[in-house]
């Protein structure tokens, strides 16, 4: 298909889109209209709404597209666009969500918004589907086929191979490899060594070429300016592996500044939407709970001060996100002279490692050892989250001295931003295996997502209710 008629094929897709957000916006209204039972208040005439409509569209489609739903479905495949579809419309919904808190706009219920996002993601999604499934039909007839021309013979490039051979429906055809002289006429998959390096420009001439694939070893680095330069001269598109470095952990992604290509080894959580979602839960939750438990804040101050001597509140400085120093904020639940009696008690260290725990400490007063038990001393904490040094889960933030003293695979649990509460005081808070700890917690942050921080914080409750802690 020429590129003109793919253009004209993707404004339409957008106009096809657009007719379903619109649709189901006028669809969610009347489901919700005619929810008007007791507690749900009459909509006001739709009619007078309709200029929201003009604003809820280009948004809905600019985001789409900002989250890929309209990428290629030949390369990324249909779980890709699917989430891009969740992903634009949950966003597109909590922006409406937010107009309708500020600007008081009574058509913006929760029922309305909650129909309009189910009715405007599932009718976009069966939409994307059905194109995906026609366009495989299409693919594997071999209509629009690319034919793609691979530069390297190894082992990644014959994983390649096997990738595209192994997917019909993509509607790629590899016309083969190039490489070292000796290794001409070599097989790879079901394809050969067609000719050298220096053979590029004429193979491009005398071919039709798509798209040439640089899989080469990172010795061949210093050719790659060169080569690109050919296929620049003839237009045809350049892509390189980047696979070339063996990271474990770390995932490679593309970013641009000011018009300079990055290539990002990220180990740690990126995707921008559940990650603003997590910080969003932190503020309102932390936020709201402030209000609800200020009677038990004004309790415990009160029971602190009347018990012991000293500030109701403890200071301490920790180390958050990337080793940045900040001042976390407790209940005091120990003698005012707890830090300088520290080196005395190091040899009853309970804990294989840099921390300190001690299950009898004598620093410990009467009311602090209950608020500890019951993790009560830690609500201040919900300061430090808003002010956005810490966050509702999280890797626990450790002392400077702890952390000078951690193996370097340790210091990895500081790629996240520290939390209130963490997988280890759920599931192993009793365990005094410091190392287990931390595989805990980097475990948490390779399996991070927001389901797993509403779980953990549903088993911190449970472990507060019934003071399980130490």
């Amino acid at each position: 298909m020429l590129q003109e008629q793919y253009a004209l094929l993707k404004k339409f897709i957008f106009g096809v889109d657009a007719l379903l957000v619109a649709v189901s916006f006028a669809v969610a209204y009347m489901v919700r209209d005619y929810m008007v039972v007791g507690f749900l208040h009459p909509l006001p005439p739709l009619e007078q709404n309709l200029q929201l409509m003009i604003v809820v569209l280009p948004m809905w489609i600019m985001l789409l597209r900002a989250f890929g739903a309209y990428d290629s479905m030949r390369e990324k495949g249909f779980g890709h666009i699917f989430w891009g579809v969740f992903e634009a419309s949950l966003v597109a919904t909590l922006a409406c969500a937010t107009a309708a808190y500020l600007l008081n706009m009574g058509i913006l219920s929760r029922p309305f918004l909650l129909i309009f996002f189910g009715l405007a993601s599932t009718t976009v999604m069966m939409e994307k589907l059905v194109i995906f499934l026609i366009m495989r039909k299409v693919w594997k007839t071999g209509v629009n086929q690319r034919v793609m021309l691979v530069v390297g013979s190894g082992p990644r490039a014959l994983k390649f191979a096997n990738v595209i051979e192994s997917h019909p429906e993509w509607g790629v055809r590899i016309l083969g490899f190039i490489d070292e002289p000796e290794m001409q006429g070599k097989a790879v998959g079901k394809g050969q060594v067609i000719g050298t390096f220096d053979d590029m420009a004429q193979i491009l001439d005398e071919n039709v070429v798509d798209e040439v694939v640089f899989i080469m070893p990172r010795q061949f680095f210093d050719r790659l300016d060169k080569y690109i330069g050919v296929c620049e001269k003839v237009g045809v598109k350049a892509t390189i592996a980047v696979d070339f470095f063996d990271t474990a952990i770390a995932k490679p992604g593309i970013r641009e500044i000011e018009g300079i290509p990055l290539l990002t080894f990220d180990s740690t959580p990126k995707d921008f939407v559940f990650l603003t979602l997590k910080r969003t839960l932190d503020i309102a939750f932390c936020t709201l709970g402030m209000i609800a438990i200020s009677p038990i804040f004004l309790f415990i101050a009160l029971a602190i001060k009347l018990t012991s001597k000293g500030p109701i509140f403890f200071s301490q400085v920790r180390v958050g996100l990337r080793g940045r120093p900040f001042r976390i904020l407790k209940f005091r639940t120990m003698v005012v002279d707890a830090e300088a009696r520290l080196a005395e008690l190091r040899k009853q260290n309970e804990l294989e490692g840099p921390a300190f725990k001690m299950k009898n400490d004598p620093r410990i007063t009467a009311i602090g050892r209950f608020l500890r038990k019951t993790s009560l001393d830690e609500l201040p904490q919900v300061l430090n989250v808003i002010a956005g040094d810490m966050s509702l889960v999280g890797p626990r933030p450790p002392l400077p001295a702890e952390v000078q003293r951690y193996e370097r695979w340790q210091r990895r649990r500081l790629s996240m931003r520290p939390g209130m509460t963490c997988i280890h005081e759920v599931v192993a808070r009793n365990n005094k295996d410091f190392n287990f700890w931390m595989k805990l917690d980097l475990e948490y942050i390779d399996n991070w997502c927001v389901a797993l921080d509403l779980k953990i914080i549903a088993r911190t409750f449970l472990t507060v209710v019934r003071g399980t802690g130490c």
